[in-house]
């Protein structure tokens, strides 16, 4: 068996193009390296693009360990639209369209030019991609929203590809069984975010 725990990166700093973490992300991203001291990680994956996989070192060395691998398909679409600065929810205008489709629940909105299917077949790629090198154990890949959002939706067989907002840091969990059965065990889990945690 192998559990992938998906990470969402932490909150970055905005209106820059591909940025680094916020000092929240950084703060969030050492709170959850500190929750995972105990558990057995095998190894730890991440985007190529700077949030992610500066999310995946902050954790990786609060654990003692190293990054094990960069993997392209766990990227965002920021290069598969027209490039742009990063903007956070946090720091969007009250009338940002794309602020108002979270909000409302429109998520597929958000991004309205991104070729989904496209974007969900990388996706899926990228998760087969850990299932192949990773027969066993326990991997964390440190991703993004929508890629989180697109790899359990295609585990799941949704019509929709975005359909939930994860929170930064969050973890969401999916299992390939030795049978081969893929199965989500959770999702947006911020228990680490809530509290101090002693190990």
């Amino acid at each position: 068996m192998i559990e992938v725990l998906f990470v969402r990166h932490g909150q970055p700093v905005s209106r820059v193009r591909n940025p680094g973490l916020a000092p929240e992300g950084i703060a969030d991203a050492r709170k959850l390296a500190t929750w995972l001291r105990h558990e057995q990680i095998d190894a730890i994956v991440a985007s190529p693009l700077a949030r992610a996989l500066q999310t995946a070192e902050t954790v990786a060395g609060g654990m003692g360990r190293e990054v094990d691998l960069v993997l392209e398909d766990l990227r965002e679409w920021d290069d598969d639209i027209s490039p742009e600065d990063y903007m956070a929810l946090e720091d969007m205008a009250p009338d940002d369209a794309r602020l108002t489709a979270v909000r409302d629940g429109r998520f597929e909105e958000y991004v309205p030019a991104l070729n989904l299917p496209k974007f969900r077949a990388r996706a899926r790629s990228a998760l087969e991609q850990i299932f192949d090198r990773y027969e066993s154990g326990r991997v964390v890949a440190v991703a993004h929203g929508g890629i989180i959002n697109a790899a359990v939706a295609d585990v799941l067989e949704m019509p929709k590809t975005f359909w939930h907002n994860p929170a930064y840091t969050s973890v969401a969990r999916v299992r390939k069984l030795d049978s081969g059965v893929i199965i989500v065990d959770s999702i947006n889990d911020t228990a680490h975010l809530r509290g101090t945690v002693t190990v």
